[in-house]
């Protein structure tokens, strides 16, 4: 078995029993040449065995599944190789061990780790979707879920950032701005409101929808402010709707490149960390989801206040 890279890479997941979907190479591609990275494609070989025969209680030999998943981990490899066209090392690396636990170790050495969504049936031996939230939820680097059969459009599409509250609102925004000043696109910053329907029919009879609308708006600006010479370099909206969060945001994937989204402050050393809009999003959005820290390393507001960066105020267009 390979030997990990110990350099920091945009680690892919390849799952042993599906091919890799064309937009998934291609999200990662391009994601390690925006970061200027490497590129690892990881399989994961489960040790989850029945019996003294050392085979799955459906009748499949380890050494059948380590060869299952060498094969197509080369094979991935040389897709991703030809897709990257010699400009970046692209490498493959098999291990053992518990599917989800070895990929969380694994992100200690990466940037960012990108896994493919597809999904499957109750019969299925590895509950893909679940391994997915398991290492969104504890993963050391940011990940990117990429629904299996997404394919990039033609044309700038923004990046999504939902924000739901201020607490994780600055690492949210911040990493999207980054991602999109190398693309050159725009960030849109969206929050759900939603209120029952008996609500709704006192708001729109007392203060108005619209007004309504204005004031969260108003609060999430306050909640997410960016320097104004932030705003003049990267196009950046705010926009509350009303609607579930996950309708809201599910919504605005149609017409997105990246969704951003913040994984909860962790209170325990155990339990998921995601929080169910997340886990929803994860399962249904039309484009990659990326989740990461609810807080950044370092405060980008005081870095750039003591770079003397320009406009201390709030600019939102």
């Amino acid at each position: 078995m390979s030997t990990m890279n110990p350099d920091p890479a945009v680690v892919l997941a390849v799952d042993p029993e599906h091919p890799l979907s064309e937009g998934t190479v291609r999200f990662v591609v391009d994601s390690a040449k925006r970061l200027d990275l490497d590129i690892e494609l990881v399989t994961v070989v489960p040790t989850v065995v029945g019996g003294p025969t050392g085979t799955w209680e459906v009748g499949i030999p380890f050494d059948q599944l380590v060869a299952a998943g060498r094969e197509r981990l080369d094979h991935a490899v040389a897709r991703v190789r030809d897709r990257a066209g010699g400009d970046r090392c692209v490498s493959g690396t098999l291990l053992r061990g518990g599917v989800a636990a070895t990929l969380i170790e694994r992100s200690r050495l990466a940037e960012l780790l990108v896994m493919e969504h597809r999904q499957h049936g109750h019969r299925a031996r590895i509950p893909v979707g679940s391994i997915a939230a398991a290492v969104a939820a504890r993963a050391h680097a940011p990940v990117v879920i990429v629904p299996a059969g997404w394919e990039p459009q033609d044309g700038p599409r923004p990046i999504v950032v939902g924000v739901e509250d201020e607490k994780r609102a600055e690492s949210e925004l911040w990493t999207a701005l980054g991602l999109a000043a190398t693309d050159d696109v725009p960030v849109q910053v969206i929050r759900a409101v939603y209120l029952p329907d008996a609500y709704r029919e006192i708001l729109q009879r007392d203060l108005g929808e619209e007004e309504f609308l204005r004031l969260a708006r108003e609060k999430l600006v306050a909640d997410a402010p960016l320097p104004e010479s932030v705003c003049e370099q990267v196009p950046c909206t705010f926009e509350a709707r009303f609607g579930r969060a996950v309708e809201v945001l599910v919504d605005a994937t149609l017409a997105a490149s990246l969704l951003v989204v913040a994984r909860r402050d962790p209170m325990l050393p155990f339990g998921s960390h995601l929080g169910p809009v997340v886990r929803a999003l994860l399962r249904e959005a039309r484009c990659p989801v990326m989740v990461v820290e609810p807080r950044l390393g370092e405060s980008v507001m005081v870095a750039a206040h003591e770079a003397g960066s320009a406009g201390d105020g709030v600019a939102a267009r």
